[in-house]
């Protein structure tokens, strides 16, 4: 993955009268990445992305967008920039080549080709629905048509502001497929906010966490998933007779009963040790699960701020 920043936040803050909705937000996001920006509803992360588009002007900070400051020279830095923020809006009685034409004209100041057009469909799975009215098309098939229009730029930054919102199971499969696509076949830094943290896990190279407006966390998905990769969940009968024992063993730093079985913290290096001797204490040992996931992750850290 590329070291170069292509988006950067400096100290970035919005303040409504005595409340800030993002405080000192300080973001750097790499070329290449899928990066997932993450935080309960209300945390602050459309505010940030408002602010990145210079939709709504901070109280405190700056922007960088592919190295231009966005105060200064808002022109150059939004020029290789698109995304939607919340929901894309079409002209329902229209079709979404004609969608297409009027966004394409609106951004790049001229009616886009045809070819592109089509090119950009294509993209998103939709040439086939180029000539259908939108009013005919799925929520899905809605979110993939306002990222098609994002693609008539050329972007080298795509935006994503909870792009799969509302939609079913199918919806974001299609939406989740397509953003590392654009990532890994067109090269395309993608910046993906969301509070759906199993489709952020699925796609995410990197990652930060907002909440309550203040940056909680940022870095790689994989480097912060391994910091709590030594919970477990043990699966072993006599239930009570294998949390005694593991209460008993030195490298077991915590031990505690769980719905599902033993829920403990042990380095994974200590995991073959601590079955050995639940098994040598005639226990029966049917299953040690990591507990490493970005569910877990994110409680742990939003639930200490």
């Amino acid at each position: 993955m590329s070291e170069e920043i292509i988006l950067k936040t400096i100290n970035l803050g919005k303040r409504y009268k005595n409340r800030w909705a993002a405080e000192d937000v300080n973001l750097e996001i790499h070329r290449g990445d899928v990066f997932g920006f993450l935080g309960p509803n209300g945390a602050g992360k459309s505010t940030t992305i408002r602010m990145i588009f210079s939709l709504i002007q901070p109280t405190t900070g700056s922007v960088e967008l592919l190295g231009y400051r966005l105060e200064t020279e808002r022109e150059k830095a939004l020029a290789k920039v698109a995304g939607i923020v919340e929901k894309p809006d079409f002209y329902l009685y229209l079709t979404a080549c004609r969608n297409m034409e009027i966004a394409g004209s609106l951004t790049l100041g001229k009616t886009p080709q045809k070819q592109k057009i089509m090119d950009s469909l294509s993209l998103v799975g939709l040439e086939e629905r180029a000539y259908d009215r939108v009013k005919t098309f799925s929520h899905g098939m809605k979110q993939r048509l306002g990222i098609a229009q994002a693609l008539l730029c050329d972007p080298e930054l795509i935006v994503l502001d909870e792009p799969t919102n509302g939609l079913d199971p199918q919806g974001m499969k299609e939406v989740r497929e397509l953003i590392a696509r654009l990532s890994k076949e067109h090269g395309m830094t993608v910046f993906l906010s969301s509070h759906l943290l199993n489709e952020v896990e699925q796609v995410a190279t990197r990652m930060a966490i907002i909440n309550k407006g203040k940056l909680v966390v940022q870095g790689s998905v994989d480097e912060l998933l391994r910091s709590s990769a030594n919970k477990i969940l043990i699966i072993a009968e006599p239930r009570k007779k294998a949390l005694d024992v593991m209460k008993k063993i030195k490298s077991v730093h915590s031990a505690a009963e769980d719905p599902s079985g033993i829920a403990a913290t042990v380095e994974t290096k200590d995991i073959p040790a601590v079955v050995a001797k639940l098994v040598t204490a005639r226990c029966k040992v049917f299953s040690v699960q990591q507990q490493r996931s970005l569910e877990k992750y994110f409680l742990s850290v939003t639930e200490e701020n």
